[in-house]
C-alpha cells in the first residue's frame, strides 16, 4: 500500500457522532459501532478523545503504526477499554466522541444492526471489536454479528447559526421510522429551528426545539410526534407517495445533527449526514 502523507502533522477537531457501545432499541434491534483508524503516513499518528457528548466517557489517545488500520469497538472507545462486568438488556450506552485527528488518518465507523434473539452463547471473553466488544459473560445475550452503514468522520461541530442540510428524510412513519440526532456541545442550551420541506418543494414547515447545555438529544419517530402532523397534513397524498423530505436546521450554538431512516420490517438502518 502506498503511504500518502509526509511525517508532518497537523491535527484537525471531528465528531464522531454515534459511538455506540450497547443498545437493545424498538423492534428489538441491537446497535453497535465498529471504529477503525487507518494511518495513510510514514510516521505514527494519534487520535485523541478530547471529550464527550451525551455520556461520561474515558478521555485517551490512541496511538496508530504508519500503514496500521486499527479497529476499536465503540464499547473500549466510551470506556477506554474493556469495562469488567457484564452488559445487562436494559443498558443504554452510547454517546458522541469529540477527537482530535493528526493529518494522514482516517477515521471511519459502521453501525452494526441486526434483530437480537434473546440469545447467545455466551463466554468469558469479551466480544471482538467487529462484534460490539461488550462483555456477556453467561448473561445469554449475544455479540452483534450485523453490518451497516459507513461513515467516514471528517467534521467539527457546525458554527452557531450556519444552516445544516440534511438532505435525506423519510417522512412515511408506517413504512420506516425517522429518528433525528441533535448534539450540542457547548455550556448554554440551544434553540434549534427544524424546517422540514417535502419532496415536490411545495410544502415547508418549521418547529422549534430545546438541546440542553452538552446534551446529546434523540427525537424518535419524528413524523409520528404531534408537531409534524401539520406538515404530512399539509404534504397530502403526493408525500405519501413520495416519502422523501429535506431539513434545514439553525441553531443558536454549535450544532451536528444526523439522521437515521430504520426499517420497521429488519431493523436495516440508512444514515443522513450532515451538509
Amino acid at each position: 500500500m502506498a503511504l500518502l502523507f509526509s511525517s508532518l502533522s497537523r491535527a484537525e477537531t471531528i465528531v464522531l457522532p454515534n459511538v455506540t457501545g450497547f443498545v437493545l432499541g424498538a423492534q428489538n434491534a441491537l446497535w453497535s459501532t465498529e471504529i477503525r483508524i487507518t494511518n495513510l503516513s510514514e510516521s505514527e499518528r494519534e487520535l485523541r478523545v478530547v471529550d464527550w457528548i451525551g455520556i461520561d466517557g474515558a478521555l485517551q489517545t490512541l496511538e496508530v503504526k504508519p500503514g496500521e488500520t486499527r479497529i476499536i469497538s465503540g464499547w473500549e472507545l466510551i470506556y477506554g477499554g474493556h469495562r469488567g462486568s457484564v452488559v445487562s438488556l436494559d443498558e443504554d450506552i452510547y454517546g458522541a466522541a469529540v477527537c482530535e485527528k493528526d493529518d494522514g488518518l482516517l477515521v471511519q465507523s459502521a453501525i452494526l444492526t441486526l434483530t437480537h434473539s434473546g440469545t447467545g452463547l455466551g463466554s468469558d471473553s469479551p466480544c471482538e471489536p467487529w462484534r460490539g466488544g461488550h462483555e456477556t459473560g453467561h448473561s445469554g445475550i449475544s455479540c452483534n454479528d450485523g453490518s451497516g452503514p459507513l461513515l467516514t468522520h471528517d467534521h467539527d461541530f457546525f458554527p452557531a447559526e450556519q444552516p445544516i442540510l440534511l438532505p435525506w428524510l423519510f417522512s412515511s412513519s408506517g413504512d420506516k421510522r425517522q429518528n433525528l440526532v441533535l448534539l450540542n456541545p457547548d455550556s448554554a442550551p440551544s434553540t434549534v429551528e427544524i424546517s422540514i420541506t417535502s419532496s415536490d418543494g411545495m410544502v415547508t414547515r418549521t418547529n422549534g426545539y430545546t438541546v440542553g447545555p452538552r446534551a446529546f438529544l434523540q427525537i424518535n419517530e419524528l413524523f409520528r410526534q404531534p408537531e409534524w402532523q401539520d406538515f404530512l397534513q399539509a404534504a397530502g397524498q403526493h408525500q405519501r407517495e413520495h416519502p422523501a423530505a429535506r431539513a434545514t436546521i439553525r441553531a443558536t450554538t454549535r450544532l451536528y445533527a444526523l439522521g437515521y431512516v430504520i426499517s420497521w420490517i429488519n431493523n436495516t438502518v440508512s444514515v443522513s449526514l450532515p451538509m
